[in-house]
């Protein structure tokens, strides 16, 4: 392959990675459309390997079609449903929960009746009175049938009842960190009459998670929250029960609040959504899980059905289409509701759960990105058709894994959106590779790619147009460093020893200058020139220049501080090695510069020179790192002191210069805080040419440099031959 080729490659591989990226940002967004596929592909799992039907002890009472019919229309009397518990007791079920709510007074209770004033109006006080105490309360019937019984009452979360809150018997404990708003919250509730509450052995919530999950009962929370504590699903509190257990514990995250990972319910350890829900995985639907309620009523089966009811779990719910009670399920069926709540008490007593840990969405799009980047690189470096075959690959690997781990080991790992995009990220790449031509890319690599930084090189291939000599004015920070007695230097050291010290040197500080942001625009023998606010435009420029010199100036220590470097130095007199930094802000003509054939992005202007002559300038100052003119508000925040104002060529008035001695950090401190005081007041010393104090107060600051930057102590030395620049 052509270096030409080469690099088109490379291109088509950046533009496949910038598609691979933006889906895992639309992936992290998850709009709906994804979470439909998903989920589609979850239930195809389950229509393919659906729950296998184990003989597990429970059941259903349905009010179904045929019990209408018998006894009558729903609501059926609380008498009634009181012979039903009644009943199911005596046959021995070890738990009977209700998928239903009784939040107001039997309407056919007797007692009701005699209290209409219709019907008793013409009745005397006494013979009301009578009537009254005579006539049973179906509520009161009911309480009694489940007083003492392990039966289990619903709540329904649904706003706009005035109570807020459910009841509860059980008690919470929890692991982790706090997980008190994790689960769905209350915003209200429909629950069940007092009387029947308080009799009542336990209670759970009955809402299925279905707008979040499509309108298919996926899903359901095991657990609900006020906002400070908890309350259990039905199914839950029906295990709870049966176990006869007093408090559920909540296995919460340790590293992340309001995330859950399991419910530990007695024996059971069920593993859980963040959020607490559980997600099903139905067995089909079978004849034989339900007993119709008239059957158990009517008392005349007891032999019959007490093999089917004795320790089972009870699930009382109904089937009839009439009472809107019907669910679809991930297989695709229409089942009651009722029928929900009893599979997940099957899943939790057989153990066969359905996981999705929170690695797994990382491990998804780990596994994606990786895949197109062998989907991308056989495009680009080879073909097409190699392409499609290495795609078709991928497209098995990621069906095949979903299968393997949805089977064996109960994790809920999605391929529907790594599928989609391998197939969208092989028709970008295609699309790439067949319509776009080389030829201006192969221009742009051979006119800069030996003459710019990649930065530039970037913002030009991202703006062709600019391929033309001139620019644009722009406020920057130019930076010169260089190396002190460079001259002296190169006479001492060979240049087997020069050569490679200076390389190293020059690198050090260029990754300073990188680091910051800025540009090398060139080097200059032992210094660098650099600027920043261009070609891209950076805030704070200045105080990131100064950053840089920080850094420049840390490099250089740690060059002196190594043995191989320092020995070669100090056998020829020139250890350590010191730089100088100059700086300066303002406008200046950045862009393209030189001939039509050959030309580097560049900076020019009086800027450029003051940086240029600050550099130098920092010799008179005895200091290392100086800026000229005005700070910007950024760089106030770092350890700068005054140092005077100083004659710069070129110019008619002097300028002021700083001395920039350390980080926020250094700024901060106690002892800088002195000196900065010290200093101001050396400098009112200077101004008003107090001898008899300045010795004094320069000797102050020495001594107190030794403790923050002992750069300073010369910096403060050279003060006294340098009055006139504080006058």
């Amino acid at each position: 392959m052509t270096r030409t080729g080469t690099r088109k490659s490379w291109t088509g591989v950046a533009t496949g990675v910038a598609v691979l990226i933006s889906l895992m940002f639309l992936r992290g967004y998850d709009p709906p459309l994804l979470q439909y596929l998903r989920n589609a592909g979850f239930d195809q799992l389950q229509r393919i390997w659906p729950r296998e039907k184990q003989d597990l002890p429970v059941r259903i009472v349905d009010i179904d079609e045929a019990s209408l019919a018998k006894l009558g229309q729903w609501p059926w009397s609380r008498q009634k449903l009181g012979q039903l518990v009644t009943e199911l007791s005596t046959m021995g079920a070890a738990v009977i929960a209700f998928d239903i709510v009784f939040p107001e007074p039997d309407r056919l209770s007797p007692s009701r009746i005699a209290g209409d004033p219709d019907l008793v109006s013409r009745l005397s006080p006494t013979a009301r009175q009578e009537i009254a105490a005579s006539f049973p309360d179906n509520d009161e019937i009911f309480a009694e049938a489940i007083k003492g019984r392990p039966v289990v009452l619903a709540f329904s979360n649904a706003p706009g009842n005035e109570r807020k809150v459910p009841p509860r018997t059980a008690g919470f404990a929890q692991t982790g960190l706090d997980a008190s708003k994790a689960p769905p919250l209350i915003q209200s509730v429909a629950a069940n009459l007092e009387k029947l509450e308080s009799v009542a052995a336990g209670f759970g919530g009955i809402n299925l998670d279905l707008a979040r999950e499509q309108g298919i009962a996926r899903r359901v929370p095991m657990l609900w929250t006020d906002g400070t504590g908890f309350y259990p699903s039905l199914a839950l509190e029906a295990l709870r029960v049966v176990q006869g257990a007093s408090t559920f514990v909540v296995n919460a995250s340790e590293n992340s609040e309001n995330a859950i990972d399991s419910i530990r319910v007695g024996d059971f350890e069920i593993p859980v959504a963040e959020d607490s829900g559980f997600t099903l995985r139905y067995r089909p639907n079978s004849p034989d899980t339900y007993v119709s309620a008239y059957r158990v009523i009517s008392g005349t089966e007891r032999e019959a059905l007490a093999p089917l009811i004795n320790g089972s779990i009870v699930f009382i719910g109904t089937s009839a289409a009439g009472l809107l009670d019907v669910r679809t399920t991930s297989l695709g069926e229409t089942v009651p509701g009722v029928l929900v709540h009893a599979q997940v008490v099957e899943q939790v007593l057989s153990g066969d759960y359905l996981i999705r840990p929170q690695w797994v969405g990382g491990a998804e799009l780990l596994a994606f990105f990786i895949l197109g980047l062998l989907l991308i690189a056989a495009i680009m470096f080879w073909s097409p058709l190699t392409g499609a075959a290495a795609g078709i690959a991928a497209l098995a690997i990621l069906t095949f894994a979903s299968a393997y781990a949805f089977r064996s080991l109960g994790v809920l790992i999605d391929s529907t959106f790594p599928i989609l995009g391998i197939i969208l990220t092989f028709l970008a790449t295609v699309a790439f590779r067949l319509l776009v031509t080389d030829s201006d890319r192969r221009m742009l690599r051979n006119a800069f790619g030996h003459f710019v930084s990649p930065d530039v090189l970037h913002e030009i291939e991202s703006h062709p147009d600019s391929l033309k000599l001139g620019g644009e004015v722009k406020n920057i920070t130019v930076l010169f460093v260089d190396i002190r007695g460079f001259t002296t230097l190169s006479e001492k050291l060979p240049p087997e020893n020069l050569v490679p010290l200076i390389n190293t040197l020059l690198d050090r500080w260029s990754n300073s200058i990188i680091a910051q942001g800025g540009t090398i625009d060139k080097f200059i023998g032992d210094s660098i020139m650099a600027f920043w606010n261009a070609p891209l435009s950076k805030d704070n420029h200045q105080y990131y220049a100064a950053l840089a010199a920080l850094g420049i100036r840390h490099q250089t220590a740690e060059l002196n501080a190594d043995e191989a470097i320092g020995k070669i130095l100090k056998e020829r007199g020139q250890w350590p090695l010191r730089c100088g930094v100059g700086m300066c802000t303002g406008p200046a003509c950045v862009g393209n510069m030189g001939s039509q054939t050959r030309f580097d992005y560049s900076a020019v202007g009086e800027t450029v020179n003051i940086a240029a002559r600050t550099e130098t300038a920092s010799k008179r100052a005895n200091f290392d790192v100086v800026i000229a003119g005005e700070l910007a508000t950024a760089t106030q925040k770092l350890a700068v002191l005054p140092a005077g104002r100083v004659a710069m060529a070129g110019r008619s008035s002097q300028m002021q210069i700083w001395a920039v001695a350390g980080d926020e950090n250094l700024a901060q401190s106690p002892d800088f805080a002195e000196l900065r005081s010290l200093h101001d007041g050396l400098l009112k010393d200077l101004a008003a040419k107090r001898d008899d104090r300045i010795v004094d107060a320069i000797g102050k600051c020495v001594v107190l440099s030794e403790r923050i930057a002992p750069r300073l102590k010369e910096f403060y030395a050279a003060i006294e031959g340098r009055r006139s620049d504080f006058a």
